[in-house]
């Protein structure tokens, strides 16, 4: 994605900005940071970050849409979103936690949250969360820094900040998806009610089904009238969509469940280990065999995770 003259906010750049704790190349948690004190914060975000607002109030445009954040304000903001400051009072701060896709692949995240924060939180980045959600998020925080800092030198670090990691994102999910499942109030529109509906029918179905005209029909709609509604929430149409799900499924089950390759393609549902194997390379870049033991370190081991906005022949 090419915005000029817009600053790239890369994790490295965030490591270079901020005193922080930071783990390998993948994940930075910024300190307690004024508000006021970013005054060239416009930039596009290279990552994705989950972040809380401590105190204060601060006015923020996100991809040119002006929001406030007061304290016990969850945001987020996925690749390559764009922000710019517009307003922070003298007490504003908060912290976010920055990690790169490669990070994400490395540890075990169920697909259905997976879908719920890269595309059922487009439209609102930036969520009213309760004080004790909050504090939760700030513990687990803390305690993530706290392993990350030289002076706590252990042989398991990965494996500790990987489940705390994993324990938070799980967490934010949980309070995402209360703002974004249909039903919740939050439905503005006959599209936004389309959209949730498909996200919700692709939590439940991306195991086994792969066709538009399946989420179309269960939709009461035309497959081409579901694209025509996912692009223009998403950037995506809808077999790109389902594609993203399968394939995270995919590399989830090749990481995780213990299944063999033949296993885990009759579990989501393909006609053969051959067929599925094509239609894995194709779209990773790797064959399963091959993905099953990359150890999520390497940025050349695989192609980018198709649930990056970066995707091939787009």
């Amino acid at each position: 994605m090419k915005q000029d003259g817009i600053k790239r906010a890369s994790i490295d750049r965030l490591k270079s900005r901020f005193e922080t704790a930071y783990y390998s190349e993948d994940l930075v948690i910024t300190p307690l940071v004024m508000f006021r004190e970013l005054d060239d914060l416009t930039a596009l975000i290279q990552g994705v970050s989950i972040g809380v607002t401590v105190s204060g109030t601060a006015r923020i445009k996100i991809n040119g849409k002006l929001h406030e954040l007061r304290p016990n304000t969850l945001f987020i903001f996925n690749e390559n979103t764009v922000i710019e400051q517009v307003k922070a009072s003298i007490r504003s701060s908060g912290y976010m936690i920055t990690y790169s896709q490669q990070y994400l692949n490395s540890i075990h995240v169920d697909t259905q949250d997976l879908i719920s924060i890269y595309h059922g939180f487009l439209d609102e980045p930036c969520v009213q969360i309760a004080p004790e959600e909050a504090a939760y998020i700030h513990d687990i925080s803390k305690l993530m820094r706290s392993v990350l800092c030289d002076y706590a030198p252990t042989s398991n670090r990965q494996k500790i900040i990987s489940s705390l990691f994993a324990a938070m994102f799980h967490f934010v999910m949980g309070i995402l998806q209360k703002h974004t499942l249909p039903g919740n109030g939050s439905v503005s529109n006959r599209t936004d009610e389309l959209f949730n509906k498909f996200l919700e029918l692709l939590r439940q179905y991306c195991s086994t089904e792969r066709s538009v005209e399946f989420y179309a029909m269960k939709m009461d709609i035309t497959p081409k009238y579901l694209s025509l509604i996912l692009k223009k929430k998403s950037g995506r149409n809808a077999s790109k969509l389902i594609d993203e799900a399968v394939v995270y499924e995919a590399k989830r089950l090749l990481k995780y469940s213990g299944l063999s390759i033949r296993e885990i393609a009759l579990k989501l549902n393909f006609a053969s280990q051959s067929f599925f194997g094509k239609y894995f390379k194709q779209r990773v870049g790797v064959s399963p065999s091959r993905y099953k033991i990359w150890d999520g370190r390497t940025d050349d081991a695989v192609a980018p995770s198709e649930f990056t906005p970066e995707l091939k022949g787009e």
